[in-house]
């Protein structure tokens, strides 16, 4: 008999499966650009010019381009705009946020050889702590979409084939989200009456025949990816610049979902998702800048992957008035896997109009398709599956740089920027769910492309120096509520655009000495 009353219990068994889809991990491998208020109003374009507290984590030789010691800290103010179209249906919402982006201390020593006076060899041999944000998920998104014959319920029934509705009955002796071989998105789907079984173990939606939906979304996420960085650079002859930084990145992740239909003929459903992520990694960059006149500098940066530690938690709930009127908890859900973020290079370069300006500019690669996946708790999973995915869930993330800065006084800067991504997801990139996996979170998003316009000034004293940087970021995805692509025709659903802009306002106060 099935039942529509909350169950609780505590995930034991480690081999059900509750890994990462190949598509999950996009959010920890796209990078942003983030940072002090002078970096984020040149677009980031500083690889090659190098003396900033954010340009290090680009390129850590341009740490070598310090002549004094430095204090900085950047305050960041973010008004965020989310709207998005689903069938028709326009929906938008709006996200205020105070943070801190950077705080770093840079420490320039001149060696014996420079202080008398030779000009060349090692002329300085310069140290830097940094903490830096890498990336905000702070996000607040409503969809509503219009009438579609597409529904959740079709996608829970195809998800279902093949399963026995016995082995989706709970008993006094049986408990189904205990089966490692049953999805729990197939016994919250029988329990909330959203399926019904056939013949040879098929199962259809509970929907009639032709009945529409109205499907509505909501989401909220906040966390960041940070990295906490000692770096060493050396400036030789003033022609050279050679520079390392050891990283360690940290995540926290946390979204609470929500996706709902109200059935045509009467009726509704309700699933509620929460995942919490949280891990660390640890990588090295390695950086060169070259200075053949002192007009133009060359910049390139190599940094190793990143292996992270990764434990997850998360919960479901769904409420359903169908037959019944009811809720179904999943027990709770654990997960730990290792996660491997790719090589990243970059090129740069800058031209220098003496003490008047520059201009620069700065090419970033991340081959996204070598990602990988690996097993943390020894269950010897392997990610076969999801690792090979990757090649078709997955462009190479490709990131061009313009900057320009126009010195105006001896005392006063004006900053200009612009920086574009290409999408990362190819069209017809797809999310695939394991059939006995216990995640009930099919969304998914896919990234199309991403633009950056910056503009700032600053304002400098011997001593110390402030700047001011605005950065508009518009961010455009398409959005599945669940993968159709297998399903018939005629409920195949439509991904919903959704543009996210973050107007950023940067503010950076730092001490020389």
């Amino acid at each position: 008999m099935k039942k529509g009353i909350g169950i609780v219990a505590l995930l034991l068994n480690s081999f059900m499966i509750s890994a990462q889809s190949e598509l999950d991990i996009s959010k920890f491998v796209i990078p942003d650009i983030v940072g002090t208020a002078r970096y984020m109003s040149m677009g980031g374009a500083m690889g090659a010019v190098g003396g900033d507290a954010s340009a290090i984590k680009d390129n850590p030789a341009g740490l070598g381009i310090y002549r004094s010691s430095e204090m900085t800290g950047t305050l960041n103010i973010l008004r965020q705009n989310t709207d998005a179209n689903w069938y028709g249906v326009n929906s938008a919402n709006n996200l205020y946020k105070l943070g801190t982006n950077n705080f770093s201390l840079v420490i320039s020593s001149a060696t014996q050889r420079s202080k008398s006076g030779k000009t060349s060899g090692l002329q300085n041999s310069n140290f830097s702590f940094s903490f830096q944000k890498l990336k905000d998920f702070n996000r607040q998104l409503n969809i509503h979409g219009g009438s579609s014959s597409s529904s959740m319920t079709d996608y829970m029934a195809y998800f279902t084939q093949g399963i026995p509705e016995t082995d989706l009955q709970s008993t006094d002796s049986y408990e189904p989200f205990d089966n490692t071989y049953i999805p729990w998105l197939s016994v919250l789907a029988y329990e909330g009456y959203l399926i019904n079984p056939g013949t040879s173990n098929s199962w259809t939606s509970s929907l009639l025949d032709g009945e529409r939906v109205t499907p509505y979304y909501y989401l909220t996420e906040n966390g960041s990816i940070n990295e906490y960085s000692f770096s060493w650079a050396g400036n030789f002859s003033n022609q050279f610049y050679l520079g390392v930084t050891a990283n360690i990145q940290s995540i926290y992740y946390n979204a609470t979902t929500n996706y709902n239909e109200a059935f045509g003929q009467g009726g509704s459903m309700n699933l509620n998702n929460t995942i919490k992520s949280s891990g660390n990694g640890f990588n090295l960059n390695i950086g060169a800048i070259l200075r053949p006149i002192d007009a133009f500098r060359m910049g390139i940066s190599f940094q190793t992957p990143t292996v992270f530690s990764i434990s997850e938690d998360y919960t479901s709930l769904l409420n359903f008035d169908t037959e019944q009127r009811g809720y179904v908890r999943t027990p709770n859900g654990y997960n730990s896997y290792k996660f491997q973020a790719p090589l990243q290079f970059t090129v740069s370069v800058a031209y220098l109009f003496g003490k008047n300006g520059l201009i620069s500019a700065e090419y970033d690669y991340i081959d996204v398709k070598t990602s990988k996946l690996m097993d943390n708790n020894n269950s010897f999973y392997n990610f076969m599956e999801e690792n090979e995915g990757m090649n078709m869930a997955y462009n190479s993330a490709s990131t061009i740089k313009l900057g320009a800065e126009y010195r105006l006084t001896d005392n006063f800067s004006l900053r200009g920027g612009y920086a574009f991504m290409d999408k990362v997801n190819p069209d017809n990139a797809q999310k695939f769910m394991k059939d006995n996996t216990i995640r009930t979170d099919t969304e998914y998003f896919l990234h199309n492309s991403t633009q950056y316009i910056t503009g700032g000034f600053g304002y400098r004293e011997e001593s110390w120096f402030l700047d001011f940087a605005y950065m508009n970021k518009l961010n455009k995805e398409k959005f599945h509520p669940y993968n159709s692509n297998n399903l018939a025709e005629f409920v195949q659903g439509s991904p919903a655009n959704v543009n996210t802009t973050n107007n950023n306002f940067v503010i950076t106060l730092g001490f020389k000495f």
